[in-house]
């Protein structure tokens, strides 16, 4: 038996293969419907797709046989890798090389075999990984074209082999783009957050009417920086399949009129109308994403109010294809405003597009709103279309998927139940709370906050002082109440928050609540807070009259194990 040589680029070629991270992958379709099909095409009991490493051939396929890779010194597939070129053996009985190799003289009993190497181009040169090879236990003899055939499948399988390899960089790049956007979610939203915060503490001050007109144009420009970060986040999250679609409980009428009012309040203000027509039982309780429909329907109205000068604003909605438990919401939102040429309509839902370049100059926006709603529409099982003639105005139409509950009051969650509640901030009196962030800002903006309702605070910058701290006041003055960020230096909010859990830092800490305030907003931060420990979370910018609600909430009671 002659066993194959060791080609001259070896080091560099396994480079090659291993940077495919091919080798002891688990079994796709992809390639054993190929090898299932060579089989059919060829009527040969046996076909696999190999891969040459340093002392194996694995198989990445292979039909006919149990088996999942033999030692490289017996290989066949070692000989054509060499040669850089096919391999066909048509009577192993009649070559000296393969006569008494163990695969010859033992199982599979190899008589033929065909054996194409299998190329990939890597740091610019051209590498042999293995072979796509044809087996069987009798004489055959491959003609010119059968080996042309043969050699388009090979074709076939480094194809496959790329495409795998593109696929995975998809997906790295798309991981890579989900962790710099929570990172960039992070550092846009801590700094806002305490913009948006300071400017809410000198709202409580005494000023005079310039100075309260200049703080309330601060805040609208602050509010529309975070409007856009928000809509880049969300558009980030739906492109990486991130959104997923929750089932809430909900009164459809409510979420109508509460969204509606909003925008119908500046009425008195403003040369406009706005209508409200709903087709439903006003007690109607649904199940679906109330969020998001809100979000839609925040959106459209936005937009019908920004372009929309003086006229009218009406919203026409109704229940169609109703079964015992499932409907579809119909919505129209028509206003008269400036309207929109056909042949722009369909650039609407493009993202980052506006109608002409002056629109964003005069109107603003990312022109991420509707391509947002009509994502998250068709994730609801709907979808937006739109009719719109220039100067007469637009009618924007979108429809989604809910469940008819009975008409009665949804239960409510415990959460829901201490957000409703009545609370006075006399509840808190006597409490004392640890502020941990390491944003001087919003710490300040907590500590003001906490002032004004008579509580005692200390504050940390990291998880390591608050830590110390939660050690050191526990023999005279326990705290009852964290409120904690979660990136920090030193050690962030997770960490902290886990070794109060696992009492790490006393007993007397494993049950104080811990309300997670955080500048982040991807899908999964929420349950990454509670399994790292947290009791509760909020988003920043923190608005401070729920976060007053959350803290006298837990203020009289433990962390639930």
């Amino acid at each position: 038996m002659e066993a194959p040589k060791i080609p001259g680029d070896e080091r560099e070629r396994l480079d090659a293969l291993f940077s495919l991270e091919l080798l002891d992958s688990e079994p796709e379709a992809v390639f054993d419907n190929l090898t299932r099909l060579v089989a059919d095409v060829f009527d040969i009991p046996i076909v696999a797709i190999s891969l040459i490493d340093e002392s194996r051939q694995w198989f990445k396929s292979i039909q006919g046989l149990d088996v999942c890779e033999t030692g490289r010194d017996i290989s066949f597939c070692g000989h054509a890798i060499y040669h850089k070129t096919p391999l066909v053996v048509e009577n192993t009985d009649a070559d000296e090389r393969f006569r008494d190799n163990p695969l010859v003289t033992g199982p599979p009993h190899i008589v033929f075999y065909a054996g194409v190497p299998l190329r990939y181009r890597f740091n610019n040169h051209q590498y042999l990984l293995g072979t796509l090879c044809i087996i069987d236990h009798k004489v055959r003899t491959l003609s010119e074209q059968e080996l042309k055939r043969l050699q388009m499948f090979a074709y076939q399988v480094e194809s496959l082999i790329e495409l795998r390899l593109s696929s995975q960089r998809l997906e790295q790049a798309s991981k890579a783009k989900s962790a710099f956007m929570a990172n960039m979610t992070h550092e846009l939203r801590s700094p806002i957050a305490g913009v948006i915060g300071m400017l809410d503490i000198l709202t409580h001050s005494e000023l005079t009417a310039t100075q309260q007109r200049h703080i309330e144009l601060a805040s609208k420009s602050a509010d529309l920086l975070l409007n856009i970060i928000n809509d880049i986040l969300d558009f980030s999250k739906l492109e990486a399949k991130k959104v997923h679609i929750r089932d809430d409980i909900f009164n459809l009428t409510k979420l109508f009129e509460d969204v509606f009012e909003t925008f119908s309040l500046r009425s008195t203000k403003t040369d406009k109308n706005y209508h409200l027509s709903l087709d439903w039982n006003k007690d109607l309780v649904v199940e679906g994403d109330a969020t998001r429909l809100e979000q839609i329907l925040r959106n459209l109205l936005s937009n019908a109010d920004k372009f929309t000068q003086h006229g009218h604003i009406q919203v026409m909605a109704s229940l169609v294809e109703q079964s015992d438990n499932d409907m579809t919401l119909s919505c129209q939102v028509i206003d008269s405003g400036i309207g929109i040429n056909a042949n722009q309509i369909n650039r609407l839902f493009e993202p980052f597009e506006q109608i002409d370049n002056s629109s964003s100059k005069s109107f603003g926006g990312t022109g991420l709103g509707l391509v947002i709603s009509k994502k998250l529409c068709e994730l609801m099982g709907g979808n937006i279309t739109v009719k719109s003639e220039p100067g007469k105005g637009s009618c924007f139409c979108f429809t989604i998927k809910l469940k008819r509950l009975k008409e009665t009051a949804p239960t409510l969650t415990k959460t829901e139940v201490h957000q409703q509640a009545s609370f006075t901030e006399s509840e808190l009196d006597g409490a004392h709370v640890l502020i941990v962030d390491d944003d001087i800002t919003n710490r300040s903006v907590l500590e003001f906050f906490l002032t004004r309702l008579n509580v005692q605070f200390t504050s940390a910058e990291n998880g390591v002082q608050a830590s110390q701290l939660l050690t050191q006041l526990d023999a005279y003055n326990p705290v009852q109440l964290i409120l904690m960020d979660c990136q920090m230096p030193v050690m962030d909010g997770y960490t902290t928050s886990k070794q109060i859990r696992e009492g790490k830092l006393g007993k007397h800490c494993q049950d104080i609540p811990n309300i997670a305030l955080t500048a982040n907003a991807m899908k999964g931060d929420d349950e990454k807070c509670l399994r790292a420990g947290m009791t509760d979370y909020m988003t920043k910018p923190i608005k401070l009259d729920q976060l007053l609600e959350k803290m006298v909430y837990w203020s009289t009671r433990k962390h639930p194990h």
